[in-house]
């Protein structure tokens, strides 16, 4: 799903790598601002057509419905806007990282992980955002896209706090998922 880099400019912050099946799911989040000033939907053409190129052309549009609903909620929720790299960008933010870890995540219900990335994401109703989050993991499954979800140590590590670890995330190009070694 992601390989995180510690070498970015700043000392102590993580920059992360989105896979590039990632990278469509991201982008629908990344467009809603966009979406929100010109309601056009072919906004969203981008990333389906993005997704397609990994799962079928009837799952990539279902993920991007989902991943549309839950972007709205999130957005409403949230009451301002979350911090995104460019639409395209393999380059993730931490507010990109926790959705990812989120919806990923969702999968088991309210894990511990789901938990941590909801509160740093905002997220006050939890059972109504899972609820959303895993119907696109229903969607991505179905598809052959893969999240495996980060422990909470790992997921605390790469949020910068917690007990410090080096941990290495490496993404495979025929799935996307998070492999974590210590």
């Amino acid at each position: 799903m992601v390989e995180a880099s510690s070498s970015s400019a700043a000392p102590g912050s993580v920059a992360f790598l989105l896979h590039p099946s990632m990278v469509p799911v991201i982008d629908v989040f990344r467009s809603l601002s966009s979406l929100e000033d010109q309601y056009d939907l072919a906004l969203l053409d981008g990333p389906e057509r993005g997704l397609v190129s990994f799962t079928q052309p009837e799952v990539a549009k279902a993920i991007v419905s989902d991943a549309l609903l839950l972007a709205f909620a999130l957005t409403r929720q949230r009451g301002r806007p979350f911090c995104h790299r460019p639409v395209g960008s393999r380059h993730g933010s931490m507010d990109e990282y926790c959705l990812l870890a989120l919806i990923g995540s969702s999968r088991s219900g309210r894990s511990d992980v789901v938990q941590e990335a909801a509160a740093l994401l905002d997220v006050v109703s939890l059972d109504f955002m899972v609820s959303l989050a895993g119907e696109i993991v229903r969607q991505m499954d179905l598809g052959t896209l893969v999240f495996e979800r980060p422990s909470l140590s790992e997921f605390r590590a790469l949020m910068g706090y917690g007990p410090s670890e080096e941990v290495l995330i490496e993404a495979r190009l025929d799935k996307a998922e998070l492999s974590f070694r210590n």
